[in-house]
């Protein structure tokens, strides 16, 4: 018999199969595999949850999330928009090609200081793909991980385009609804940055799940601070790093007032280590992510086992208040925590 790490992987790509069928014609999988410890967050993925007017589907990491993204753009017929801070997958620019070959339109907003990104920008271009630089300055970058199709589907979260990216533990959603409308407007708003004219419409109202961006608004670091400042019984914290003093300061008063916390950090990031001891002083458990080599690359927070922010941003105060970067909370929905959760657990104990 298999391992059981074998016999998830299986399980995954089997539950993956109705949904990238239904996303288009069938793209193969990446020939990157994930360490033998890496776990998405949920093993069995359904056709989504129901967040109000969204539905919302919690992206397993690894080959699993990049055969689902491909098969979106696959699956396009009007429209694809992508904006990326690392982007050196082949199979996926392959993929754009081939939309843009049949006569999708293609846009593409790119980090032009990542190398490998710049790389890849520059075959899209080549292959006639409308491709545009966001404007990064001095110690700045533009953070966001986002796909769009056809105006009806997004995938959004933490997950970057690279060529080992399939290895590190990090989240994506899929998502329909009224969010996808909301994810859009950031992108028209980068377009206009990025020297585009392009009307941004407002926010469309939406009861289920909230989009928040850095630059031009401070949206990101708020939503944080409310996470924790209005949990009632438990935050549980999957982060690259943290250094951001606010957040700390914030977790030490939940725990004063008997929330449990739980914080696992990945291991190779070093400025963390000094907000690490700090809320260890202050009785906040803290674990560091045991790694065969991938990072934790997650920015997650789950509240009451019933509030999940996530996506880009690193909570530090570049994260915060310098990059650009694209979260999404979702308000109220105890199947997106469990299944967020379900993650953190698994991580959890393996880090003991």
């Amino acid at each position: 018999m298999p391992p059981p790490r074998i016999l998830l992987r299986r399980l995954v790509c089997l539950a993956l199969a109705p949904l990238v069928a239904a996303c288009g014609p069938g793209v193969a999988a990446s020939p990157l595999s994930a360490p033998a410890n890496h776990r998405g967050p949920a093993a069995s993925p359904s056709a989504g949850i129901a967040v109000g007017d969204d539905r919302l589907q919690v992206l397993p990491g690894g080959i699993a999330s990049f055969s689902l993204i491909a098969a979106v753009i696959s699956g396009a017929r009007r429209s694809v928009d992508v904006e990326m801070y690392e982007f050196g997958r082949r199979d996926l620019a392959d993929a754009l090609i081939a939309a843009h070959a049949r006569g999708v339109a293609v846009t593409v907003i790119d980090d032009p200081t990542v190398d490998v990104t710049a790389l890849t920008a520059a075959r899209l271009r080549a292959a006639g793909i409308d491709v545009l630089d966001y404007p990064v300055r001095a110690q700045m970058i533009d953070h966001v991980k986002l796909l769009e199709a056809d105006d009806d589907v997004a995938v959004i979260g933490g997950i970057n385009w690279g060529t080992g990216s399939a290895g590190n533990h990090d989240f994506d959603a899929l998502v329909h609804g009224p969010v996808v409308g909301n994810l859009h407007r950031v992108f028209l708003r980068d377009l206009t940055t990025a020297g585009r004219q392009a009307a941004v419409p407002p926010p469309q109202p939406d009861r289920g799940i909230l989009v928040a961006s850095t630059l031009p608004a401070d949206e990101i670091r708020p939503l944080a601070l409310q996470l924790i400042e209005t949990a009632q019984s438990r935050i549980d914290l999957e982060l690259y790093v943290l250094t951001d003093t606010g957040v700390v300061h914030a977790l030490e008063r939940a725990r004063a007032r008997g929330v449990t916390i739980r914080l696992l950090l990945d291991p190779s990031q070093r400025p963390s280590d000094a907000a690490a001891a700090e809320l260890r002083q202050a009785g906040v458990d803290v674990r560091i992510y045991r790694s065969h080599g991938e990072k934790l690359h997650a920015k997650a927070g789950i509240a009451d086992g019933r509030r999940v922010l996530f996506g880009s941003c690193n909570w530090t105060r570049s994260g915060f208040l310098h990059n650009h970067e694209l979260d999404i909370e979702i308000l109220d929905s105890p199947a997106v925590a469990n299944a967020f959760e379900a993650s953190v657990d698994a991580d959890w104990s393996a880090a003991a």
